[in-house]
């Protein structure tokens, strides 16, 4: 999945109906925890979960 689709769908499940700039600061900074973390991985086709995760 790729960030913005990831950053979107992150939004509708919490029930925004909108992606304003506070929200997508905080969705992105709660993706680059994952990556630091190892709960997430780039590739072809975008994010996607670890292994391990």
């Amino acid at each position: 999945m790729h960030r913005e689709d990831l950053l979107r769908e992150a939004a509708r499940f919490f029930g925004w109906a909108r992606l304003g700039a506070d929200i997508r600061d905080a969705l992105t900074g709660d993706i680059d925890a994952l990556f630091a973390a190892g709960g997430l991985i780039r590739s072809e086709g975008g994010l996607m979960p670890s292994e391990g995760s």
